[in-house]
């Protein structure tokens, strides 16, 4: 009980937090790049937008860390919208794992692009052979009945709850001293 104070403290504070997110976020993009390009996962449009919100933690949590030492409400400003950007990624994420549970229809860009209209036959070949269509509603790996989009969905709920957790409890530490 006493390490996981003594961590939640830590982590309370913008330098280390930063530092967590960041990694977090890396580590996130880590995976989801080896499940592509090692495992061959290919990834569906809401794939890959929920991607973003981590490449924008990135940036953010690396810009906290720089200025921390000095700017340190510009630094919980960042890492605040390191939160919103985790809870744009529980968006995403919530919105692809209804797509992939039937209860709603994905994008045009899921599987379900128009066709080519100039009324060409060999147009119509050309883009049904050259096009890779990777449907959103179909989960492309499952562990423990869940989609990896739904691990998304939860890793992202955890991030943002964590990150405005923290953020407050180190608000709360500085306004007391």
């Amino acid at each position: 009980y006493m390490n996981t104070c003594k961590i939640i403290d830590c982590l309370s504070t913008p330098r280390p937090l930063a530092a967590a997110l960041f990694a977090a976020s890396f580590g996130i993009l880590v995976f989801v790049y080896i499940s592509q390009y090692v495992f061959h996962y290919d990834p569906c449009p809401l794939c890959l937008w929920q991607r973003k919100p981590y490449f924008v933690v990135l940036a953010l949590s690396l810009f906290a860390f720089i200025v921390a030492d000095k700017k340190s409400c510009c630094a919980r400003m960042a890492l605040a919208g390191c939160g919103l950007a985790f809870v744009t990624g529980m968006g995403i994420s919530g919105f692809h794992t209804g797509v992939e549970m039937g209860w709603w229809k994905g994008l045009q860009a899921c599987g379900d692009a128009s066709l080519p209209d100039s009324g060409d036959i060999e147009a119509l070949r050309e883009y049904l052979l050259n096009r890779k269509v990777v449907r959103c509603d179909v989960p492309i790996w499952q562990f423990l009945g869940l989609s990896m989009t739904m691990y998304n969905f939860i890793t992202s709920t955890i991030l943002a709850a964590g990150t405005f957790f923290l953020l407050y409890k180190g608000c709360k530490k500085s306004c007391a001293n």
